[in-house]
């Protein structure tokens, strides 16, 4: 397939600018990052981008409206984690882009 010819729905389009906007970010991105190593409570979230609950709450909502983490409620425990590999992927190729292009 010829990329001068690709044709993008946009559908495709809008959802990739959700996407991005979502990462678009410091904290957003900072907690995408941390959620590369595992799922994260929000209280572990807030402490390690040292940032206030409310704050955090709000980041996380975008992130999850974004599609790119899920909520999970365990108990009395909220636990968030990237959306797949996809999500995973994305992550670590705009932070390898960042360092490269640095």
């Amino acid at each position: 397939m010829s990329t001068g010819s690709l044709q993008t729905s946009p559908s495709t389009l809008e959802r990739a600018v959700v996407v991005l906007r979502g990462m678009a970010y410091e904290h957003r991105l900072h907690i995408l990052v941390l959620l590369q190593q595992g799922e994260q409570t929000p209280a572990a979230l807030a402490e390690a981008i040292a940032a206030d609950s409310t704050s955090v709450a709000h980041h996380l909502r975008f992130l999850k409206d974004a599609r790119l983490i899920r909520r999970q409620r365990r108990g009395r425990n909220v636990f968030y984690a990237l959306r797949g590999q996809s999500t995973t992927r994305l992550i670590g190729e705009v932070m390898q882009y960042a360092e490269e292009s640095a």
